[in-house]
């Protein structure tokens, strides 16, 4: 059963109808403001340790840290959205365009440090080159979004979206043509979402090949012969390489299941999927969590620092052993310490630097 109502100077009726029964269910609630919270904290933790620890203010961190800047935004404003009551108010509007800004941003520099991995692992850019690239990353990473939100927002285009592709908070206002609904869903977040997941994609698949050339020599060019113990971290910088793509397309993939389905059967709305909504509702807000996961509890060099904040003094400590995705590149290769020194490309605005056993 759906209920018609005619907002504010619109044209057409906003129907309410069973994506939005789901949407403003209690289990939805439940499942996105959990998965929120646990993305507020993830992101702010990642801020954290970026202003806490000089040594980790490298390139690949900061752009980490611009991302989870987007992702503590898109987790606050879920929030607000799916306990703002269902109308097309300010607060609707301004949570859009907030919202709004706030994804794109954050798929702009995970689009961006796909590319630096790129530029830097396979291209192996200068310094100098790489403080250049940086300029042009920030324009595309915090320029695009807001030139975006800005143009979105002056022409009407947020608004109550009858949650028919959001679970639960307001994007693309329904009360217009159903083209312009298409138009503006795709350049405000579809259409930047679908390039981010090839292009991601392709510069991590890339990345990793190039790293499989360069292991299958034995040793790294410009660098020393190869140790079991270099191969065994280049490994998990691997690993982690290929997990970094699947788990973004993983959260974000049934927002597009559901934008699919939309087109499909336009200009009717879609049936409604109870399980779409509520893994859109998860995966859009857990984004901040999952890069907390990915970027500090799985390397060594930060987890080990999270331990030492808790414990204050271990006298048997003596090493910490460096991500090889993270680690500064501002090292020679005969820098004298206790390890031997195997320089591997340049990762993510900082060389890999893969320390080994003499």
């Amino acid at each position: 059963m759906e209920s018609v109502v005619t907002g504010p100077s619109n044209r057409y009726p906003i129907t309410y109808g069973p994506q939005t029964e789901i949407a403003e269910s209690n289990l939805n609630k439940i499942f996105t403001t959990t998965a929120a919270s646990l993305s507020l904290i993830g992101a702010l933790l990642i801020i954290i340790t970026f202003i806490m620890w000089p040594d980790l203010r490298t390139n690949s961190r900061r752009m980490i840290m611009f991302i989870s800047i987007g992702d503590f935004s898109v987790a606050l404003f879920n929030i607000i959205g799916i306990y703002n009551p269902s109308s097309d108010n300010e607060i609707c509007r301004m949570q859009s365009l907030v919202t709004n800004v706030a994804i794109l941003s954050s798929f702009m520099w995970t689009l961006n440090l796909s590319f630096y991995f790129y530029l830097t692992i396979c291209r192996k850019i200068s310094a100098e080159y790489e403080r250049r690239i940086m300029q042009l990353l920030h324009l595309i990473g915090w320029g695009i979004p807001i030139l975006i939100g800005i143009i979105a927002f002056t022409m009407g285009a947020y608004g109550f979206s009858r949650n028919v592709l959001t679970p639960g908070w307001c994007w693309i206002s329904e009360n217009q043509k159903w083209w312009k609904v298409v138009m503006w869903m795709f350049i405000t977040g579809k259409g930047w979402e679908i390039m981010s997941y090839i292009c991601i994609f392709k510069f991590y698949l890339l990345v990793i090949l190039q790293i499989r050339r360069e292991v299958r020599l034995g040793f790294i060019p410009g660098g020393d012969f190869l140790t079991p113990k270099a191969l065994e971290v280049i490994k998990r910088a691997e690993r982690k390489l290929t997990i970094i793509p699947i788990v973004f397309i993983l959260l974000r993939i049934w927002g597009t299941i559901r934008f699919f389905r939309f087109l499909y059967y336009l200009p009717e709305d879609p049936p409604a999927i109870e399980f779409l909504v509520f893994l859109q509702g998860i995966g859009d807000s857990s984004q901040g969590f999952a890069n907390f996961v990915l970027f500090c509890l799985l390397t060594d060099h930060i987890r080990e620092k999270f331990r030492l904040c808790v414990v204050r003094f271990t006298p048997w400590y003596n090493y910490l052993e460096k991500d090889p995705l993270f680690e500064s590149t501002n090292f020679p290769l005969n820098e004298t310490t206790d390890f031997g020194s195997n320089t591997y490309g340049a990762a993510a605005g900082d060389c890999i630097s893969v320390k080994s056993m003499n």
